[in-house]
């Protein structure tokens, strides 16, 4: 049962390797998953083996444990900061991997879970002790990265989406706490205080259980941010190439200019009533608009005094309440005409309304 267990994780890791990598359209997130897929399935393909790695390979299958942070992390930050690509300076994360690489390489090591009777054994201990604040640290950058994102949704989205909340991402990242580390744990303390559990190893289970969760909501995640296409307007290069505009130069919006954006905002929002997307957000008004993406979140902000969310979705609230008082859409529900104008939640729809209005969409529908 042990192996059948092993052999369904390494073909399921292998199988979304594969999967991610040949995922289009392609983007970096996807070789960050692949390349997670790929280190489950070589440390649990080693559990398969007739003999200790350590004996052929000295600094063994342990290490690649090291990037298994890094990579969920990775993950996580290239789907919620935009434009985001990997720099040499990211190499930094590889330095736990080949610190403990070059340190079993140099000594005579023996395999991670040999009993404290070997006076190699200290080693052991230490290196299960940086795995565990590895793993714990990654959980902690990927989780406040995420609670970040958050915050700036209503900056760029409409709608709170399932693509766009990264809701399952949260999930995914507290089981991962919950389980690994409390095998993870178990196993650094029979390592390090020779104290034994009861039943078996844990972890290929728990990677089996987690490579099936992450196939099962990633193949369903799709890029937050698309990328900016390029643009021959030169005020745009800067965003084109990744550069971020400094506070002042974003903030140098003549009070003129100001207010021309302004009310071209508002005749667009009228005229074009690109809101009853479900899908709209910035970068498409910025594009219908051409205007630069960040120079428009200011024009918002400061002409509108609100962020893009509410701006967007007081447009529909506005429609509703109109199609709510005109009998041709009678026969349409509440909810229905809701969803006609752009919001994809009944719960959101509802809190909004009574928000914009004091009243719920019933109410509003019988005072009418």
């Amino acid at each position: 049962m042990y192996e059948v267990i092993i052999i369904i994780g390494v073909v399921q890791a292998l199988f979304g390797m594969v999967l991610f990598l040949t995922k289009r359209p392609r983007h970096v997130s996807f070789l960050f998953l692949a390349g997670w897929f790929a280190v489950i399935a070589i440390f649990l393909g080693s559990f398969l083996l007739p003999f200790q790695v350590v004996e052929y390979f000295k600094p063994g299958i342990f290490p690649i444990l090291f990037l298994l942070g890094p990579l969920l992390y990775f993950y996580v930050r290239s789907l919620t900061v935009e434009n985001f690509v990997p720099a040499y300076k990211h190499l930094f994360h590889l330095v736990p991997l080949w610190a403990v690489s070059v340190h079993r390489s140099t000594i005579p090591v023996v395999p991670i879970m040999t009993r404290a009777e070997d006076p190699l054994y200290l080693y052991n201990k230490v290196y299960y002790f940086l795995l565990i604040l590895s793993l714990l640290l990654y959980w902690l950058l990927s989780v406040g990265l995420i609670f970040r994102y958050r915050k700036s949704i209503p900056l760029h989205f409409s709608n709170y989406t399932r693509n766009n909340s990264l809701t399952w991402t949260v999930f995914v990242l507290t089981f991962f706490l919950m389980f690994f580390m409390v095998d993870f744990v178990r196993q650094f303390i029979r390592i390090a205080w020779d104290v034994e559990f009861g039943g078996f190893f844990l972890l290929p289970l728990n990677l089996t259980a987690f490579v099936f969760i992450v196939i099962f909501f990633g193949i369903n995640q799709t890029v937050v941010y698309q990328p900016i296409k390029r643009q021959t307007n030169p005020a745009q290069l800067g965003e084109i190439n990744g550069e971020a505009l400094s506070t002042a130069a974003r903030s140098d919006i003549q009070a003129e200019e100001l207010m021309e954006l302004n009310q071209q905002v508002i005749r667009y929002l009228c005229t074009q009533k690109a809101y009853l997307n479900p899908e709209f957000n910035l970068e498409l008004m910025a594009a219908d608009l051409d205007i630069p993406r960040n120079k428009l979140s200011q024009v918002i902000n400061s002409g509108q005094n609100k962020n893009f969310h509410r701006l967007i979705n007081e447009y529909r609230i506005r429609e509703v309440k109109e199609r709510l008082l005109d009998p041709s859409y009678s026969h349409f529900s509440v909810l229905g005409i809701a969803f006609e104008c752009g919001f994809n939640s009944k719960s959101a729809f509802n809190r909004i309304f009574k928000e914009e209005t004091g009243l719920t969409p019933s109410e509003f529908k019988r005072t009418s």
